[in-house]
């Protein structure tokens, strides 16, 4: 078994629930907390229902008519009036219905803590003040004018590359990033305003030991899908461009190529773990004797039993309770100067003519500088090509001293 550093995660693996419940004084009300998706289709969208019942949220949908605007904002006004006492409600609107539900909400909507809104036509102007109970956090695209984020009493994002539509599935102009980024920041809002707290640690927790801790690759990477989500979860690791796309590509890669590849001596340690509303970040260190093949880091290289410390980190993205994503990144030219695959020293000769003297590239003091922070390792490449001459008079002069 691996050595795994990391006294912070000694907990449980069990996913956690992710029904969120209005919380307060009112504690005893455990209904979860309601969301109204409204936009101008007549019909709801399917994948954004599911998503945010995933994530625990009682969903209704309101299509908006225009030919019935008065009727919408009544309903709007009245959204209140079947919630029971201390319960609240939040808005995702889209589109022209975003435009009405803000323009509505700039006088208080009783018990709405939170207005999402996609690409309204028109925004509230920048320093117009919402009701200070509501939460209001507003996306626009590229196409769209607007003042600057940081100019509004209100939440804004801008997606510069992307159109109208850019957060709907069904769209024609639907970006998958953008769209990711944009519901996890309206996931942080709706929290946030409903007071609920899903601990997501746990999803990453468990994947980490199934592949790390357990010593039968069978039962290993049985253990890494069974958390995860089975629409379309994917892993990639990115300086090798290896991993998977959905739970059978997963478990193969981990049962054939990742655990086996798990070195006698492969050792981690966690420098640290921030967890988001849907993201699970861990900064580590690698390190391990390149004894055999090591499939996942170093495909196809013989053993070289060199040593090996690399910093490494790891982006778990959790939906509804589930592992949908991780993406792994290193320096892969950290990698292959220790095991002697990229030497330093050697430099086309175009670029040696020009004074380069070595490449751009640092081997196993990386990794230890994450660890044990020590001036003197820092800038060895600027002294190597004399970018620091001078640096020591400035420093007498008191320019750059204390």
């Amino acid at each position: 078994m691996i050595r795994v550093h990391s006294e912070t995660i000694n907990m449980s693996t069990k996913a956690p629930s992710t029904t969120g419940a209005t919380t307060g004084f009112l504690s005893f009300n455990s209904r979860p907390p309601r969301l109204f998706i409204t936009a101008t289709s007549a019909h709801a969208p399917e994948s954004t229902l599911l998503a945010w019942q995933a994530e625990g949220f009682e969903t209704t949908y309101l299509p908006f008519n225009v030919s019935q605007q008065p009727t919408y904002i009544s309903t709007l006004k009245n959204l209140h009036k079947d919630l029971n006492l201390g319960e609240t409600y939040a808005i995702l609107a889209y589109g022209d219905a975003a435009t009405v539900v803000l323009k509505t909400a700039q006088k208080p909507l009783p018990r709405c803590s939170a207005i999402i809104a996609f690409y309204p036509s028109v925004l509230p102007s920048a320093g117009h003040k919402f009701p200070s109970q509501l939460r209001v956090q507003v996306h626009v695209s590229g196409q769209q004018r607007s003042p600057r984020p940081e100019m509004c009493e209100w939440g804004l994002y801008r997606y510069e590359k992307s159109k109208v539509g850019f957060a709907e599935a069904d769209s024609k102009t639907y970006e998958h990033v953008e769209a990711e980024l944009a519901f996890s920041r309206a996931l942080t809002c709706t929290r946030k305003a409903f007071k609920t707290d899903v601990d997501i640690e746990g999803v990453a927790q468990a994947a980490w030991s199934a592949k790390y801790e357990e010593e039968v690759p069978e039962r290993g990477s049985m253990g890494v899908v069974q958390g995860m989500s089975q629409n379309g979860a994917h892993v990639t690791i990115l300086p090798t461009l290896e991993g998977g796309v959905g739970r059978k590509k997963l478990e193969e890669f981990y049962r054939e190529f990742f655990i086996p590849s798990l070195v006698e001596d492969f050792e981690i340690r966690l420098v640290s773990r921030t967890v988001g509303v849907d993201r699970v970040v861990d900064e580590m260190v690698v390190s391990f004797t390149h004894s055999d093949d090591v499939d996942w880091i170093l495909p196809g290289v013989p053993p070289t039993n060199k040593r090996v410390e690399v910093a490494v980190v790891s982006i778990v993205g959790v939906r509804g309770g589930k592992l949908v994503s991780e993406h792994m990144y290193w320096d892969q030219a950290s990698v292959l100067v220790q095991v002697g695959l990229l030497d330093p020293k050697i430099v086309p000769k175009n670029l040696k003519s020009q004074g380069l003297k070595q490449l751009p590239v640092v081997g196993a003091e990386g990794a230890r500088q994450v660890l044990d922070v020590k001036q003197e390792r820092y800038n060895g490449l600027l002294k190597e090509h004399g970018l620091l001459d001078g640096m020591a008079a400035l420093n007498v002069n008191g320019v750059n001293g204390s």
